[in-house]
């Protein structure tokens, strides 16, 4: 509520989607129904995600409910080698709008990849500096 009832803050557009926002994807897991934040799609361009890897995955389902979402990413990052290494996003890319049956609403959630491999390297490497 408090999101929503600061939106005449400037450069939050109400027309743009409103997502949520888990800082990994632990927490994503613990409570995929309750993001830590939510954010406005930037209508004016100004900031973006952070270049890198994304696993992403979509489910039909009412606002608030994700189904297994979570669990069939977690089992395809295992599958194919991919460590998760950032934030987790999601967004509701059909709604009210353009569906008129709530179960069908298609959530999008995005989430901060690395391949195996990489990420070993990339910790190697920290701990040699």
């Amino acid at each position: 509520m408090k999101f929503l009832n600061g939106s005449h803050k400037p450069l939050l557009n109400e027309s743009f989607p409103i997502g949520g926002f888990w800082d990994s994807m632990d927490t994503f897991l613990c409570d995929p129904t309750r993001p830590e934040r939510f954010f406005s799609l930037d209508s004016q361009g100004l900031e973006v995600r952070e270049k890198g890897l994304y696993l992403i995955a979509h489910t039909h389902s009412y606002y608030g409910e994700v189904n297994d979402l979570p669990e069939r990413m977690v089992a395809y990052a295992e599958a194919h080698g991919l460590v998760f290494s950032g934030s987790v996003y999601n967004l509701f890319i059909t709604d009210e709008i353009s569906v008129t049956n709530p179960s069908r609403y298609l959530l999008q959630a995005s989430a901060a990849v690395l391949e195996r491999r990489n990420a070993f390297s990339q910790r190697t490497q920290y701990l040699n500096h």
